[in-house]
């Protein structure tokens, strides 16, 4: 009989990899959200709030009992606590829940790595627009705010000095949040290190390279980042004890890193695969396939040796920008280039939001490869120039007499 397990939430790569070994997947996803195929690639597809832990619990347990699952997998951030969780509540192995925690909650990894001495920042939760002054005047410098616990870029800020703390407490108020992790500000460039953990040994596959946009948005990735080779196994060895200290056992991590001119800082981790379509930036570049090592390796249906295999690359993404506002027409390349793939969403009447985080980028990407980062870089950039996506203002909302 073939091994049964569940997924909570994703894309259907994570699907197409458990069908790759054969495998009986049980899908438990938010309604209507599911991606193209999933229903033929899994057993049954379970209707589920992913944001409703109980309610993910109550679904999984009433399967498991049906027929056990031999894990419960997910690459996506709503998912990992609960997933964490219940193979710890049906013993079926995995990273611990506090692994997850440590690595979910931005303030406890901050206080882990304070506990460890590893890569000191100063910071502070804070829970008021006076709490945050005093923080900025003890800093003397610019800092960051965000969210404790969220990803995408939501609601992160920028703040000067204790002069625009009431000002940028007036913004988290109005999103809805009462606490913050305030961080001062790391100058420098923004990486990511792609690691798999087996057994608790921790192997970083590959270091992407960041494009920052406004409010920190990424913007493009680009893979291998070109890092001199001091930096690198500073930066790798940096990660590896992270890791070590919340206790990951297996799966990939997605570490983010600052280049400051006194080291790298860690930024945050996560025990998933990093987004923007990373781990096809890596398979492109390395050969390494992320996603399906993240259902083989775990369930032990196949082994791996740690070895990273040297790129044959680069590959880079980068994603469409138009103004907010309603698309009414569209123009693509007239041809095709070498190694480039466009994904293009925006179509007339497609509307784009204003820029607040991740989720915002609607119009779409290009990936490209080349012979290195820098070639797949320019290719992204000149097909990027033969893209125009035209928006009409939304129109001001008057008032109503």
């Amino acid at each position: 009989m073939a091994i049964r397990i569940a997924v909570i939430g994703g894309q259907p790569d994570i699907l197409r990899a458990a069908a790759h070994y054969g495998l009986d997947t049980v899908l438990f996803h938010a309604p209507g959200k599911a991606g193209p195929d999933s229903a033929e690639l899994c057993e049954q597809v379970v209707d589920v709030d992913l944001l409703d832990e109980e309610a993910i619990a109550a679904e999984v347990r009433r399967a498991h009992a049906d027929r056990p699952f031999r894990r419960v997998l997910t690459l996506t951030e709503p998912g990992l606590l609960p997933a964490a969780r219940l193979n710890a509540e049906l013993g079926l192995g995995g990273n611990s829940p506090r692994t997850v925690e440590l690595l979910k909650d931005k303030s406890a990894m901050r206080l882990l790595l304070a506990d460890t001495g590893l890569s000191p920042v100063r910071h502070r939760v804070v829970q008021g627009a006076d709490e945050l002054a005093a923080f900025l005047a003890g800093l003397g410098g610019p800092a960051i705010i965000k969210p404790l616990d969220h990803g995408g870029s939501a609601d992160v800020q920028r703040i000067e000095g204790p002069a625009d703390a009431d000002a940028a407490w007036r913004e988290v108020e109005r999103v809805g949040r009462s606490r913050m992790l305030a961080e001062e500000y790391l100058e420098g460039s923004e990486i990511s290190l792609e690691a798999f953990s087996v057994a608790g040994r921790h192997t970083v596959v590959a270091i992407t390279d960041k494009l920052l946009g406004p409010r920190f948005i990424e913007f493009g990735q680009a893979v291998p980042a070109e890092l001199g080779p001091e930096l690198t196994e500073a930066s790798i060895a940096l990660t590896q004890r992270l890791l070590d200290a919340a206790g990951l056992v297996e799966g990939p991590s997605h570490t983010e890193l600052k280049l400051t001119p006194a080291g790298p800082r860690i930024i945050e981790s996560h025990n998933r695969t990093g987004g923007d379509s990373i781990p096809e930036l890596v398979e492109l570049a390395y050969g390494v396939d992320l996603v399906r090592m993240a259902v083989g390796l775990p369930l032990e249906l196949e082994t791996w040796d740690h070895a990273v295999p040297p790129a044959k690359g680069g590959a880079a993404i980068r994603f469409i920008e138009a103004d907010p506002g309603t698309v009414t027409a569209v123009r693509r390349p007239t041809a095709e280039r070498d190694g480039v793939s466009i994904a293009l969403k925006a179509t007339e009447g497609t509307v784009v939001p204003p820029l607040t985080w991740s989720v915002d980028r609607v119009c779409g990407h290009v990936i490209a490869t080349g012979r290195s980062a820098a070639e797949a870089i320019e290719r992204c950039e000149l097909t990027l120039r033969d893209i125009d996506v035209v928006t009409a203002p939304a129109p001001a909302q008057g008032v109503r007499p």
